[in-house]
């Protein structure tokens, strides 16, 4: 089992367990998944999963087994890279 880091790698900022909404892009659809365990800097707000809980993300995503769907607003910016 992997050790459980206290400090952000990115900012060195201190993390703590919290429930985040995790979303991703999949076949076209914003998907959203609440109430996901994750270690959360307080200080840059980068989100680390433990490597079951990615697991289970991903097993969620593949069966597309959606509870149900959401409206929510939707901006493309003009910028273009």
């Amino acid at each position: 089992m992997a050790k459980k880091r206290d400090r952000c790698p990115v900012c060195g900022g201190e993390l703590k367990p919290r429930c985040v909404t995790y979303t991703k892009e999949h076949n076209g659809k914003l998907v959203a998944i609440g109430n996901v365990p994750a270690e959360v800097c307080q200080k840059c707000g980068e989100e680390y999963f433990a490597p079951q809980v990615v697991d289970e993300l991903h097993r969620l995503i593949k069966a597309e087994s959606w509870s149900e769907t959401l409206s929510i607003p939707y901006i493309e910016m003009g910028l273009r890279v």
